[in-house]
Formats: structure tokens, sequence, C-alpha cells
């Protein structure tokens, strides 16, 4: 490096300098965004977020692409069963629920996205499937309360398998919202498995030494400021696809374990997702 012209030397420190102000601005960027928005209006806004992405609609790239090699293989599975009645959430505009109604099953299905459940419900027309208007937060709210806009998910019969849809965990944050979810989906579908996907952090993910400062430093001054929301480790905001959080590997069978699961079925690559199913003691 030593014998690097002088302007290659120059270009290379203002590159440096400049990642480093990228660094400092997504930092400033998702703490603010983590810290002042409540956790019950994050699932409104990645939604609006998702909803102006024409590749998610139906004669989009990513919704005529169908299922994802891991999804077939997932619903193949041994533990997944082969008929009945399946829940689907953060459905989108009915990519899976296409998938799901063409192999025999009854499907419900919900999102918070409007133009996705406008679409999933003219692709439900005349078939064995119910979409509605709501959120992982509403899934909650109806297994403990058997009210809110998914009320009826509560008052209906059983279902035979949950699906959460593709990459939606890692849009629940922080973790203990996860945990709600997965508790949710146990009391409604208490003998059904959940085939779920996520992103784990790689090691690349490790923020810059400076972005880590400020980060710390936004987040101390934000709680002290009784700041609504809540930011941990892997939290992120990302301009076309909002909330969202990298989770750690342990992560997966802690939380399985701990909403009455246990993991059947774990692949951490190219698409990480993992099959859990209902411990039978619990």
């Amino acid at each position: 490096m030593d014998r690097a012209p002088r302007w290659v030397r120059a270009l290379l420190a203002l590159d440096k300098v400049a990642s480093r102000i990228d660094a400092v601005r997504e930092g400033l960027r998702d703490e603010v965004l983590l810290a002042w928005i409540p956790l019950e209006d994050r699932a409104a806004i990645t939604g609006a977020l998702y909803g102006r992405q024409g590749t998610y609609l139906p004669g989009g790239h990513r919704f005529e692409s169908g299922l994802f090699g891991w999804e077939k293989r997932a619903l193949e599975a041994p533990a997944f069963p082969r008929t009945g009645r399946v829940l689907v959430g953060a459905a989108g505009a009915g990519r899976e629920l296409v998938a799901l109604l063409d192999r025999g099953y009854e499907v419900t299905a919900f999102d918070p996205c409007a133009p996705f459940v406008t679409h999933a419900r003219e692709i439900a027309r005349g078939r064995p499937a119910t979409v509605l208007s709501g959120s992982y937060a509403d899934l909650a709210l109806a297994a403990e309360s058997g009210a809110g806009p998914l009320a009826s998910i509560a008052q209906g019969p059983p279902f035979d398998a949950v699906i959460l849809g593709w990459g939606s965990f890692s849009h629940v944050l922080p973790s203990s919202e996860r945990l709600a979810l997965l508790r949710a989906v146990r009391r409604l579908a208490p003998r059904a498995p959940v085939l779920l996907s996520f992103m784990l952090r790689p090691d690349s993910s490790a923020p810059p030494e400076s972005k880590g400062r400020v980060r710390d430093a936004l987040r101390r001054a934000f709680s002290a400021m009784g700041a609504p929301g809540v930011s941990e480790s892997g939290d992120h905001f990302f301009p076309d696809s909002g909330f969202f959080s990298y989770l750690m590997p342990d992560e997966i069978p802690r939380v399985a374990w701990d909403a009455g699961y246990e993991v059947a079925l774990f692949e951490d690559g190219p698409y990480p997702h993992a099959l859990f199913v209902p411990l039978a003691t619990r």
C-alpha cells in the first residue's frame, strides 16, 4: 500500500470516511425510528412499505415465482399434515395461499397490508379460503381475549397447521413480541405444527465501531427521555421493508421451547426457516 499513488490512498481514505458517515447515518435512522415509533404502530408502517412493491402482487416476479424450494420441502416434511385447515399469517397478496389451495388445504389467511388483502381476497373467491385484515398483534389479542379484527380465528374450529409468511418472523420485534406471537399461535392451534422463516445475523452484520457507539448512545438518551419504543441488538429499520430484526441461531430453539414447541426442522440457508411441533407435555 505504501507504493500506491497518493491519489489512490486519498480516494481510499475518503471512501473510509464516507463509510463511517453512512454507518452513523444508518444508526441514527434506526434508533430514532425504533425508539419513537410505538410497538403497536410498527406493523402498519412495515405493511405500507411492502404494499408499494409490485413484485409481491399478482403479476409481479416474486408472486409469480410461487413457492421456494425450501417451502415445498417443508410442506412435504413428515410433521406437516397433508390435509386440513391451515392458518397463514403475514400472507401478503396470496403467494402461499395459491399453493396451499392448489394442494387441497382449507386456508384462513391474514395480513396488515390493505392492498395485499384486496388481492388475496380475489384469489380466495369461490375457494375454501378466508382472508382477513390484521397483524400479528391482532392475532395475540384474539388469542388472549377473543376480540379484535382476527377474533373469528379464535372462535373457529382448530387448525391443523400454521404458516408464518416468508421472513415475517423477523419483522416481529422486540424478542418478547416474538415469544408472545408463538404463545398466541400455541393457544389458538394447540396441536398444529408451525412453519416460520426469518433472517439470521451473519458474521458481517456486526455494526462498525462508530455505528455501535452511536446506537448505544442514542438508546441511552432516548430511554432517559421516555421513548415508547424498544431497540435490541439486531433490530433495524430498512426503507423498503420497515422494521426488521436479524436473529441469533440459538434464539430459535430457545423461543420454541419457551412457547411450548420443539424444533422438528431447522435450516440456516439460503433462506433460514424452522418447523416447530407442539411439545406433547405442555
